[in-house]
């Protein structure tokens, strides 16, 4: 799970006491359902147990209800295995497992939450602290003992050829590309765990000319991706830089599957603003399959220190202004440090989570405006960049994404549907008012034009099989479903009383797309793509509204990805790739194409830098 959501845990009681002793080694998590068997083995044995050294616990993370089994013998817990998680990978399971070694080596709750996996922290201290009540012990007790810290195995090196800075896609890019040239590479994150908004993304990438397209007969090519993102962005991105992208996507892509280990699925994603399928999908529908793939590829090169909880604060110049280091805090003990280096890789990120730089460049992104972005999303590596000189562009830029949790300003990935051609976007009055392919901005400031600033996507049980992702995304699902942001119904009347909507006019709309669905044509407002009919229940009726998502403004880099100074000069030995770099996206960046970039970019700028650390 990611800090950057704002979704709020719910404390779990404890499930059952179980008898006996268990094995002292930890097991791999359990399906749901064998995790359900097991606890109610669990209680059905509690009745006649003696004392018990095992109990089952839970907790509510971002993703829905967990369960651990903590073993505990004369006291002490000697073991903590999680049994039913769905946390997201390269987040969740590592903040518990950082955890875990920090609660059994100290013998206390009185652990750190991991940074980037907030939620899920303190949710797995609840579900192990409720297994301890289960066991006759007090928690509370074990909450006031002595603080543990986390000790990292890895140290970080005083000096190395190149210093990536942020571990998201961009910085993994970098820093395998830098390593596979031959040099020593440092991989830092501030947080305490890898992948960035990366893993929290849905990762689809822009990749015209694919092999999936190549199947199923779709002709596209690098020049009509250039298009899209040129017109999308209201022609203010660098035509140069753009066709790099473009031109690198499909061996980015290759790069991905064959370097990094990640699988797809055998589907297209058209998102708006694009004139044709061409989206590739990870096999989870995830950024996570990426940034965990990833992580461990950059793991298994002996060139490359992967660190976290490591934060750069400072880029260290000498006397001609060239990059020879990066001063860097741990963010948990406070202990500085300097990494002296030849190149460094900025791959920090955007700055969407940091209010007071919104408002900064564009007032109108207030604090009234949630956001999907991770906590780290500071806009660090730009406020670096700009002390010793560099330059930055469209700052003013900000994306907002429309179909967000009007709650917690977490993506609704159930939403998707819509770019799978399913569903109808409505207002509170029941009527359409927005092409449901359009760009991200006209949809978001359709929405916030519509009655409380609030749409509603509609579809139905076919589109939910048809697309799977109520299915696929079921942790997302009933954390919505539990607090109404999504209602399932028979009928149209019923789902629109529960969200407030005019139910007959409601049922009029779909009368007249489904006509129109008929007819092959919206005259209403011009349905990009395939149309596909709402005849019959159940019904889904999604509430959502726009968050803020990406910014398109950063540092300003050459098509080598060095940074610029504000006189058009290079920095030398400082690079920048992925959200921390402006001027590709223009206004408006068109959905998936951000993977596009991060990966091509990543990988041009990891090259350059290793070519230049000689």
């Amino acid at each position: 799970m990611s800090g950057c959501s704002r979704r709020q845990f719910i404390a779990g009681g404890a499930i059952a006491a179980l008898g006996g002793t268990l094995a002292l080694v930890g097991c791999a998590p359990m399906s749901h359902e064998e995790a359900q068997e097991k606890r109610k083995a669990g209680a059905a044995g509690s009745a006649s147990a003696g004392a018990a050294t095992t109990a089952i616990g839970e907790g509510m993370g971002k993703h829905g209800t967990f369960t651990v089994e903590v073993s505990a013998n004369d006291g002490a817990i000697d073991r903590i295995t999680v049994l039913d998680s769905r946390e997201t990978p390269g987040m969740g399971d590592v903040a518990m497992e950082k955890m875990t070694k920090s609660i059994i080596d100290g013998q206390t709750l009185n652990v750190d939450t991991v940074s980037g996996a907030t939620l899920t922290s303190m949710a797995f201290l609840t579900a192990v602290g409720s297994a301890l009540d289960a066991l006759g012990q007090d928690s509370e007790e074990w909450k006031n003992r002595d603080y543990q810290a986390w000790e990292s195995d890895v140290k970080l090196p005083e000096e190395a050829d190149v210093v990536v800075v942020g571990a998201g896609g961009a910085g993994f890019a970098a820093a395998i590309t830098a390593a596979n040239e031959g040099k020593s590479v440092v991989l830092m994150d501030k947080m305490g765990v890898y992948g960035g908004d990366t893993c929290l993304s849905g990762g689809e990438m822009a990749v015209p000319g694919n092999w999936i397209q190549m199947t199923q007969g779709v002709e596209d090519s690098p020049e009509n991706l250039i298009s899209d993102m040129l017109v999308g962005g209201d022609n203010k991105g660098d035509p140069e830089l753009v066709a790099i992208i473009a031109n690198g996507a499909l061996d980015s892509a290759n790069w991905l599957t064959y370097e990094g280990g990640i699988s797809w699925k055998h589907d297209l994603m058209q998102f708006g603003g694009h004139n044709i399928k061409r989206s590739i999908i990870p096999i989870t529908h995830s950024g996570s399959e990426m940034t965990t793939k990833l992580t461990d590829r950059a793991k298994a090169i002996d060139a490359i220190t992967l660190i976290d909880n490591t934060q750069a604060t400072e880029l260290v110049t000498d006397s001609t202004g060239k990059v020879v280091g990066v001063k860097v805090k741990n963010p948990v003990t406070g202990e500085e440090a300097e990494v002296k280096c030849k190149a460094v890789v900025l791959a920090t990120g955007g700055f969407g989570s940091n209010v007071d730089m919104r408002v900064k460049y564009n007032p109108e992104m207030d604090d009234k405006i949630l956001s999907t972005d991770s906590v780290a999303a500071q806009g660090d590596g730009i406020v670096m960049a700009e002390k010793i000189g560099a330059d930055t562009i469209d700052m003013e830029y900000i994306q907002t994404y429309p179909v967000c949790d009007p709650e917690t300003g977490a993506l609704l990935y159930v939403g998707d549907v819509r770019l799978e051609n399913y569903g109808i976007l409505v207002n509170k009055e029941g009527d359409r008012f927005v092409q449901e392919l359009d760009r991200r901005d006209v949809i978001s400031n359709g929405i916030k034009a519509q009655t409380d600033g609030v749409a509603y996507l509609l579809f139905n049980q076919a589109a939910a099989d048809a697309t799977g992702l109520v299915e696929q995304h079921a942790d997302e699902y009933e954390n919505s479903e539990s607090r109404g942001v999504i209602v399932k119904a028979d009928t149209l009347d019923e789902v629109a009383q529960a969200q407030g909507v005019d139910a007959e006019e409601l049922k009029k709309t779909v009368d007249a797309w489904n006509q129109y669905c008929a007819d092959g044509k919206d005259p209403d407002f011009g349905y990009s793509a395939e149309m596909n009919t709402i005849e019959e229940g159940p019904y889904y009726l999604m509430a959502c509204k726009p968050a803020v998502h990406y910014t398109m403004g950063g540092l300003h880099i050459t098509p080598k990805a060095e940074v610029l100074t504000v006189d058009a000069q290079v920095i030398p030995g400082l690079y920048a790739a992925g959200e921390v770099a402006g001027h590709k996206m223009g206004t408006n960046r068109l959905g998936s194409c951000s993977m596009t970039d991060i990966y091509t970019f990543g990988r041009i700028a990891g090259k350059n830098a290793a070519s230049y650390a000689k």
